[in-house]
């Protein structure tokens, strides 16, 4: 049967899809400080079709337990959408991404007059105008009901504000799968409930615990319960629009006494400005991580916009208990609570390439803890999470919490368990674990390949990725002392050599016997690759990028099959999807070849050019990914738990974590005139970029600490030592500068 080919050649039809560049709202100002250039509205103008980011419009604390953000459609994905005129309420949510279910949510509706029926019978018209949405705060007019509904959000609750007006009809709503209090507050300024909304990933016992206070008595709640579904209506009597309603409201996954003193803790008076400022000064901070100059004000409100995105995932799961010591509920150990840290909400094949390299690097502290706090989840489920939310979700491929221990390692964090951390990587390498891991480990083991056939699609992306998670427990191990474990992982680490065709010039499934997979398209998408084709994975050998080049017939061969991958066709063929995805059609709207920034797989493979000799096509491309693949408005794909949003931070500095596991980053164009990054350490590391402008992208000389610097990599430990790297740039390349083969990148592979 021949392979079905569809060729998206009409630009018109991507366009309509994709909708307009620029949609106007007055969510960010794009000047002013950092914290008010952010705009959470980004990345909510695409749809299942065509992503825009696909991103929630999260009001939340960073790294924030629960997310609070507008709905505008509940059965809608993403839930709100900026072309969308009704507003159905804020949502309190967890979802880390449109592909994966919410849990533990529910709505929240202010509204006057009846309030019988659906979400959708109770949402109100509402206009961007009359709306403003920053990470700390949001605020929204109801045109339906006349009513003002504002928000600011702590790490795990939010208070909220509600000007009605003048009424004896005003009504809060809470909707939601789960159960609700009513009655146990004789004073009737509080209620309590559990929502208990979950899919995968968490047992039985799953609840999301919340406690809401007034600061005036409702006079009566009505309550409607239909199978799971809960609805629950506040009254209110006598309220007038100089007086506002205030809600504050506390959120727990280990009870309600929990949630109490969590609301008692963050949020301990009804000062709403005060709860404002300091939610906006926790953004401050954070944000302030990274100065820039020379932006425009569309480039600022991107990057930072990008860097808010950057410190939202994974979200923390712990909380505290009244003597300050952290707590939290096992999604991995069937709902028991134990002492620590926890994080949660992390796509791991996703964002082990450069978002969790920025916590090691912007971050170091929040990396930290993030690591020890998912080896309570392999001490309390026995295995390093995958795709966690709450709990282990079986969703893509590969192990690649590996590769976040052997990042850290080798760039001097130090402060999680190395002994647990080895013991726990192995595990991965070894044993089959398809809820959270690897599986056909055994036949990855005896014949150097996950095959063909015994896996009924992306044999041929496991076997690469994990080889590449072979090296990351090879780093591990060898930090362990383990020498000889880490030589058979070092080998196993180039069994991407086995799946390696000569004839075709590709990295092809093959089939248990030792056969190749037929029929072979390399355009063709789905089969033996994961979202996405033979050119686009080929490069998916991060290890060992001089074995690849090898390969690929050296410096030359490298360099010019890497122009083929920008500049052929981007044609799509559906191969074994059957249909086209929004990931085809993001490629052909980019029209890079067949390079696929849109999915994570090919964020490295720019930078292949550091390798190849060739660093000023690097820079241009880099560059045309920054400028025509992201604004203030969104970028083109899914954002996936703060991936894309790292690749802009990391390359818009001039930089890129290539090879995650290794102490280095590769050189690419920078996009302003400075970046300043703020160390941990107290020292600063500065990338000053003189003539640098949108038509002036390459790279004509560097300075490292005022001395002449001619390399396409970086040392990490450079940067964390603090300096000045300056570049001279100009509007055509200078083929001389880094390409000699002593300034490409060292070969860190065994």
């Amino acid at each position: 049967m021949k392979t079905k080919r569809i060729i998206l050649t009409n630009i018109l039809m991507l366009l309509a899809l994709l909708g307009s560049s620029s949609i106007g709202w007055s969510a960010a100002l794009l000047t002013g400080d950092p914290v008010d250039c952010v705009n959470p509205l980004s990345g909510a103008n695409g749809d299942a079709q065509f992503s825009r980011g696909n991103t929630v419009v999260a009001i939340v604390a960073p790294f924030g337990m629960t997310t609070w953000a507008p709905q505008t459609d509940g059965n809608d994905s993403p839930f709100y959408q900026v072309k969308a005129t009704q507003f159905e309420g804020i949502r309190a949510t967890h979802q880390p991404s449109i592909w994966i279910r919410d849990y533990g949510d529910f709505l929240i509706m202010p509204m006057v007059g009846p309030w019988a029926g659906l979400q959708k019978d109770r949402a109100s018209k509402f206009s961007h105008a009359n709306e403003i949405a920053r990470p700390y705060y949001y605020s929204v007019d109801l045109d339906r009901y006349q009513t003002r509904l504002e928000l600011t959000p702590t790490a795990r609750c939010s208070m909220m504000r509600f000007t009605f007006p003048d009424t004896n009809e005003a009504t809060i709503v809470f909707n939601y799968e789960g159960a609700i209090e009513t009655t146990y507050d004789a004073t009737k300024h509080q209620i309590r409930g559990k929502a208990t909304h979950v899919t995968f990933g968490a047992p039985g016992n799953f609840g999301n615990y919340f406690v809401a206070e007034f600061d005036q008595p409702f006079e009566s709640v009505d309550v409607k319960q239909d199978g799971k579904m809960v609805t629950a209506a506040i009254h209110f009597s006598n309220v007038h629009a100089d007086k506002p309603v205030a809600m504050r409201i506390g959120t727990s996954f280990i009870g309600y006494e929990q949630a109490a003193l969590n609301l008692r803790t963050e949020i301990p008076t009804w000062d709403f400005a005060a709860t404002k400022e300091k939610s906006k000064a926790a953004w401050t901070k954070e944000l302030g991580r990274v100065d820039i100059k020379g932006a425009s004000p569309e480039q600022k409100s991107t990057f930072y916009t990008a860097l808010y995105r950057s410190l939202q995932f994974p979200r923390m799961i712990y909380e505290f208990d009244e003597s300050g010591k952290r707590v939290h509920y096992s999604p991995f150990d069937n709902g028991k609570i134990h002492d620590g840290p926890l994080y949660t909400d992390d796509g791991l094949w996703d964002t082990f390439r450069a978002a969790f390299p920025f916590f090691v690097l912007y971050a170091p502290d929040r990396g930290g803890d993030i690591l020890e706090g998912w080896l309570n989840a392999y001490r309390e489920g026995g295995s390093l999470p995958e795709w966690p939310s709450p709990g282990n979700r079986p969703c893509m491929i590969g192990s690649h919490a590996d590769s976040i221990f052997a990042d850290a390692w080798v760039k001097g964090l130090r402060t999680f368990n190395l002994q647990d951390a080895h013991a726990a990587t192995l595990q991965d390498a070894m044993k089959d674990n398809p809820w959270a891991g690897r599986d056909h480990v055994d036949d990855y083991i005896k014949l150097g390949y996950v095959p063909a056939g015994k896996r009924s699609d992306g044999a041929a992306s496991c076997t690469l990725e994990y080889a590449y998670d072979d090296f990351c427990v090879g780093i591990v191990a060898q930090a362990d002392g383990k020498e000889d474990i880490a030589k058979e992982m070092f080998q196993r680490a180039k069994n991407y050599q086995n799946i390696w065709d000569p004839k075709t010039g590709f990295m092809r499934g093959k089939l248990a016997d030792g056969s190749w997979q037929e029929p072979f398209d390399p355009l063709a998408w789905g089969g033996p690759y994961v979202e996405g084709n033979a050119w686009q994975w080929l490069w998916s050998v991060q290890q060992d990028p001089y074995g690849l080049m090898k390969l690929l017939g050296g410096r030359k061969g490298m360099a010019a099959k890497l122009d083929e991958l920008l500049t052929m066709p981007s044609t799509t063929v559906v191969g074994g999807y059957g249909h086209v995805i929004h990931e085809m059609r993001e490629v052909e709207y980019a029209k890079m070849g067949q390079y696929a920034h849109i999915n994570e797989p090919d964020h490295h493979v720019l930078y292949f050019y550091d390798y190849a000799g060739q660093p000023w096509k690097a820079q241009h491309a880099v560059r045309r990914v920054m400028n025509e693949l992201y604004n203030e408005d969104g970028m083109v794909g899914d954002e996936d738990t703060g991936e894309m949003s790292a690749w802009y931070v990391f390359s818009a500095a001039g930089f890129y974590p290539f090879c995650p596991g290794t102490p280095c980053y590769l050189i690419g164009s920078p996009l302003f005139k400075e970046t300043v990054i703020h160390l941990q350490n107290g020292k600063t590391f500065t990338v000053r970029a003189d003539n640098n402008s949108p038509e002036n992208q390459y790279i004509q000389s560097a300075r490292l600490n005022g001395k002449r610097f001619t390399k396409t990599w970086i040392a990490h430990d450079t940067i964390t030592a603090g300096g000045v790297l300056e570049f001279k740039m100009g509007p055509k390349p200078n083929l001389k500068w880094g390409s000699a083969k002593d300034d490409a990148p060292p070969n860190f592979f065994p």
